[in-house]
Order: structure tokens, then C-alpha cells, then sequence
């Protein structure tokens, strides 16, 4: 991300992965992505200060006023009328000073202002605000850094830490320190900032640069690369920093996150405005607009995310002022739109136990092949009897026909829990369906019987006549006494499945008594159940060396002391990421990577917790996560 190095600026500020930067009669230049429009300074405007959030950028107008553009998602542009004398933007939010010194925020912040104290400077966070009073003591909003009683004489808020200087030109940094960013080396500082997982300063005694923090996990006080020479001023952003030289010359340079595998723990914000699902158990982007959401009562609907809308709009927004200015125009386009209700099966589906509707898909051609695909559990007569049902409807308007259903394959339940039920198509078109073993944990090993498998069909230019093909490529497709339709066996509960960037089938799998586990199952695998909990043995100790060599190992296990029923997420949700995955006990969100310095190659991180019992994960269409909760609002996962 470059600079203009021939003007010469009297202050820079650094966003995720954009920077302005102003100079002395107020003209600010902003340069780096310019996604939203974020770069793109109003023009005719002279501004006092300029401040880049994670997305958008704010500037102080001489008069007092606030003028913000880019990303508007969160009501982050829409400043408040009013004449202030200090800026802070954050993560979706942005904070000013008033004449009183009296903090007024707007965008998306946790909590509301600490407006019983007057300040002298504030600084911005990703999802929270800290000031300094009039005495110099720290006091933060939105996030859990406590207060601090001073004085101190500056501020720099990042992620989820701050740092501040105190009277000696020592640094302390609080909150955070999962990457040693508030490990502050003994140096005297002029000035200080904080970014996502990294922190720097300017030294008191030569004006050099020092940083520290992200990129040395594990060893504190490692210091980081930062240009040599002299630097008068300086912001840390996301993704980048930029300084001030004794010229005015700005400097930027990258702070890339080198080690994904130890990302901090990710933000949970209430989607569709707050609304409270029951049961939601799967998400995914509807063609006539919205994300569905189908619930295990039988309903599937499509709801507005006004975040989704907003980077949606603002995203294909075009490059004249009257767009790139307007991002917050566009952000409200769809919102309030009522509920659209996709498809409604609650008077036949059977929700004892643990079945329901409880999974639903697009064809992965729509356009072509208008249809959404269903597995759900039917009433079929007395004793609590029912059968689990796949079933194609065609979409006409953006409304699934119930009368034209299209059942493509019926499985007797045996019992209401292991049942699984979760559809994903492949890279190929075909359709994988992955079933529980019915609470009878030897139909996972019987070739002959559909529970505790994971089945794999074509259901392209199906009929009543034959609702699918068998693919020929099938491991079982010429094996005497096998289904042909089984892709993989051996597993007790798959209550959700996802394929990766590069086609790995990334399987869930609920465990019994003592271990759950994640696993990549391929064609003709055997992953182990009944003979196999995770990585624990089942049968006797003669028998497990040679069920080893039989059987696919997961690629991460947990005990019951950590949770009690694994719920899968996307896989490849970001780069350096293999798996998202979350537990319903425990309601722990965890991220998989490649470790090759680990035994088993792999590590598994926490970088949340949800406040109720999580059900499914789901993605939109930009690759958001979404985690969706028993009785609670659906909650955006924000890293």
C-alpha cells in the first residue's frame, strides 16, 4: 500500500487495508483497497483530523462537524449532527468528542458511552471506545478492558487491546495479549499505537520505530520489521501501519498475520436485526434475495441481513461521487422487508426427538436447475413412528411448490435420535447425504442397511419413475450385498458435512459416551464406528492395531470434558483455515489449521462462545458465517 511521498502530511491514520492521511490546509488523501469507497475523499472538504475504520473513514471538519464515507453497514458513515473536537473511528463504529469533551457514538458498538466523565482523547477499537478523562484515567465502552486510573497521557486502542503512555514515556498495554502485543518493550516513547495483533511506538530518543506483538507467538518481546530512520507520528491499522517522517512524508507498511493458527478469538453480533429463531438449523443465500433460513419445525424462510445488504450494495457500487458518497443510501435498500416464506411443511413434519426439517439445499446449478433440495422427518402413523425423507421442489418466483414435491428417497426411522440429515452437493453435481445409525450402532458397519453412512446419488434429471442414478464411480457400486448409493460408513451421528476448497468432505461426527471428532471422510472410507469414539478403542486391546489399519482416523478429537456434541461448520471459511466446528454443549466455536509442528499435524483453536446451544453454522453468499443458535438470536461471526 503506497503513499504519496512528494505531499507533506501532518497526520496519518491507518484502517484494515486502506490509510489517509492529511495535510496542513486540511485536504486530506486517502490510498490502499478501496472497497466501499473508503478512499474516496469528499471533495471541498478541509478537515481539523481523519480517522480510518476497519471499512470506512471519518474526518473533523474545521466547523466541528463529522463527515464519514465507505462502508456503511452498520450505520458507521451516518454521523450525528453536532460541533466536536476529537474523532475516533473503530471496527463498524465511530466515536467524537464534544465541545464538552462528552462522548457521542454511532455504527455498531457494544455498549453505550461513558458519558459521566469529560475527556481529553478517546481511540477506537474494533467493537469498543476508550477515553482519557480530564485526569488522565483510562475508562473503556463496549468491550472488558477496565478502568484504569492514571494518569496517562495517551492512547492507542487495536483488536481487542490498548496501550497507553504514561507521564515517564512508558508504555503498558491492557485487554488482549494472545500474540504478546501488550508485552511492552522498556523503551521511552513520544507516541503509540495498536493494531489487530501488534502494537508500536516512536522513541523518545531518536524517533525510531519499534514494534511487537503479531507474527513472534510465544516468545515476548520479539520485535518486529519497521523502516529505520525517523518518524514524528504514527497509526497502527488491521493489516498495516503507517508513520510520519520530519518531511511530512507518509510511510506504510504491511503487518500480515503470519500464523493463522493462532488468530484471536472472533466477534459474535446478533444478525436480522436481533430476531429470535427457535430451532434454525441451516442458512444459506435464497436467488430472489435474502438469506433462507429453515427451522426444525418445517418452515423455511427468507430474511434480510441488513449487514448483507449493505456490503452488497456498497460492494457493486459504481466509481462516480454520487455512489462512492452514498454507501449508506444503499444500505437500508432492502431492510424492514418482511419475512418471505419459502416453503411450509409444519403440518406433516415430526419433531419428537431429534427429527424435524433438518436440512435443505440449493441445486448447485439453480439457474438451470431451479430446485431446492429437503431432508426432513414425516409423520407416518402411530407409536411415534416416522420416516426420513429427501425430497426435490421446484422454485417458481422464489417460492418452493409443496405440490409438486418430488420424494427421492424414504428411510424408515428406527428410533428418533442419531439420524443426521445433512445434504451437500459435490464438486461433481451429485448429491451426499449424511444419515445417523438410528441409536443402533451395528448399521454403521453393515454395507446392506443406509444408517450410519454417508450415501452419495445423481439426482439430476430425476423422476418418480427413478428419483435417482447410482454414480459409477461409486466405491460399493458392483459390491455384492452392499447399497450402491454408500460413499462412506462407519458413523454414528453426521449431523453436518462440507466440502472444501479443494473437495474434501469435512464430516461432524456426534460422539457417545466420551469423545467427539472431526474427520475427512473419501470414497469407501471407513471412519471407525462402533469400533472407534474419536481416537479411543472400543473392542478389545488384540483387535485395535488391526481395526487401525481398517478404518480412516479422525483429524482431531475431543473428550467430554470439553463439550458433548460436535456441530460442524464450513470448511475453507478463510485462508488458513481448514474448519469452523462448534460444540451444543459446551457452545465453544473452534477453528481448525494445518500445524506441522504438532503430532497430529493439526490445531484446533476456541475463538468464541455463543450464548446458547449451537445447532448449524451457514455461510452468504459473500462467505460470512453465520452461527445459528436454540432460542436466540442467529449470530454473524466477525474475526
Amino acid at each position: 500500500m503506497a503513499a504519496n511521498q512528494r505531499i507533506p502530511y501532518v497526520q496519518v491514520t491507518a484502517g484494515k487495508n486502506h490509510a489517509c492521511a492529511l495535510q496542513a490546509d486540511g485536504v486530506a488523501h486517502c490510498w490502499g483497497d478501496d472497497h466501499f469507497g473508503k478512499t474516496y475523499v469528499p471533495a471541498r472538504m478541509r478537515f481539523r483530523q481523519i480517522s480510518a475504520g476497519l471499512h470506512f473513514t471519518c474526518g473533523l471538519l474545521y466547523a466541528g462537524a463529522i463527515a464519514c464515507w465507505g462502508d456503511n453497514s452498520k450505520g458507521q458513515t451516518d454521523a450525528p449532527p453536532g460541533s466536536f473536537t476529537h474523532l475516533a473511528a473503530g471496527g463498524r463504529h465511530a466515536c467524537a468528542l464534544d465541545t464538552a469533551g462528552k462522548p457521542v457514538c454511532w455504527g455498531r458498538i457494544a455498549a453505550a458511552p461513558a458519558t459521566d466523565f469529560a475527556y481529553q482523547a478517546i481511540s477506537s477499537g474494533f467493537n469498543y471506545t476508550c477515553g482519557l478523562t480530564i485526569a488522565g484515567d483510562l475508562k473503556c465502552w463496549g468491550f472488558r478492558i477496565a478502568a484504569r486510573p492514571g494518569p496517562f497521557t495517551a492512547l492507542a486502542a487495536g483488536l481487542h487491546h490498548i496501550c497507553l503512555l504514561q507521564p515517564n514515556a512508558a508504555a503498558v498495554c491492557y485487554g488482549d495479549n494472545v500474540r504478546h502485543q501488550g508485552d511492552t518493550p522498556e523503551t521511552a516513547f513520544a507516541a503509540i499505537a495498536a493494531g489487530w495483533h501488534h502494537s508500536c511506538g516512536i522513541t523518545r530518543a531518536d524517533g525510531a520505530l519499534e514494534c511487537w506483538g503479531a507474527g513472534a507467538p510465544g516468545r515476548p518481546r520479539q520485535r518486529l520489521a519497521a523502516p529505520a530512520g525517523v518518524f514524528t507520528a504514527l497509526s497502527s491499522g488491521w493489516q498495516n501501519n503507517c508513520a510520519l517522517r520530519p518531511d511530512g512524508a507518509a510511510q506504510c507498511w504491511p503487518q500480515p498475520n503470519p500464523d493463522p493458527a493462532l488468530r484471536h478469538s472472533a466477534n459474535l453480533t446478533a444478525a436480522f436485526n436481533g430476531r429470535v429463531f427457535d430451532l434454525p438449523v441451516a442458512l444459506f443465500p435464497w436467488p430472489a434475495g435474502g438469506l433462507a433460513v429453515v427451522e426444525r419445525a418445517g418452515a423455511i424462510r427468507a430474511y434480510d441481513n441488513d449487514n448483507a445488504n449493505a456490503n452488497a450494495n456498497a460492494a457493486g457500487a459504481n466509481a462516480n461521487d454520487s455512489h462512492r458518497n452514498s454507501a449508506r443510501n444503499g444500505a437500508g435498500a432492502n431492510a424492514g422487508r418482511a419475512p418471505r416464506l419459502i416453503l411450509d411443511l409444519t403440518g406433516q413434519v415430526d419433531t419428537f426427538g431429534e427429527r424435524g426439517m433438518v436440512s435443505a439445499a440449493l441445486d448447485p446449478d439453480f439457474d438451470q436447475f431451479p430446485f431446492l433440495y429437503v431432508y426432513y422427518h414425516l409423520h407416518a402413523g402411530a407409536d411415534n413412528r416416522s420416516v426420513g425423507r429427501l425430497s426435490r421442489f421446484p422454485v417458481v418466483h422464489g417460492v418452493a411448490q409443496r405440490a409438486a414435491e418430488l420424494v427421492i428417497l424414504t428411510l424408515p426411522d428406527l428410533g428418533p435420535v442419531h439420524l443426521g440429515g445433512a445434504i451437500r452437493f459435490g464438486p461433481d453435481d451429485t448429491l451426499y447425504l449424511g444419515l445417523g445409525d438410528n441409536a443402533n450402532s451395528k448399521h454403521a458397519q453393515n454395507l446392506a442397511s443406509r444408517h450410519g453412512k454417508i450415501i452419495r446419488i445423481d439426482v439430476r434429471g430425476a423422476t418418480a419413475a427413478q428419483p435417482y442414478r447410482i454414480p459409477d464411480d461409486n466405491p460399493f457400486a458392483t459390491t455384492p450385498g452392499a447399497l450402491p448409493e454408500i460413499w462412506a460408513y462407519g458413523l454414528r451421528n453426521p449431523w453436518r458435512m462440507d466440502f472444501d476448497a479443494d473437495h474434501n468432505l469435512w464430516v461432524a461426527d456426534v460422539g457417545d459416551l466420551s469423545e467427539e471428532e472431526v474427520s475427512i471422510a473419501t470414497a469407501g472410507a471407513n471412519l471407525g464406528w462402533p469400533f472407534f469414539e474419536g481416537n479411543r478403542c472400543l473392542s478389545s486391546a488384540e483387535n485395535c492395531a488391526a481395526l487401525q489399519a481398517t478404518t480412516t482416523a479422525p483429524v482431531i478429537a475431543y473428550t467430554h470434558q470439553e463439550g458433548k456434541a460436535i456441530i460442524g461448520g464450513p470448511a475453507s471459511p478463510q485462508p488458513g483455515i481448514a474448519y469452523i466446528f462448534g460444540d451444543y454443549a459446551s457452545r465453544r466455536i473452534y477453528t481448525l489449521t494445518r500445524a506441522p509442528d504438532t503430532p497430529a499435524g493439526w490445531r484446533r483453536q476456541q475463538i468464541a462462545r455463543a450464548n446458547g446451544s449451537i445447532l448449524a453454522f451457514g455461510r452468504d453468499a459473500a462467505g460470512q458465517v453465520f452461527v445459528l443458535v436454540a432460542n436466540q438470536p442467529i449470530l454473524q461471526l466477525e474475526w
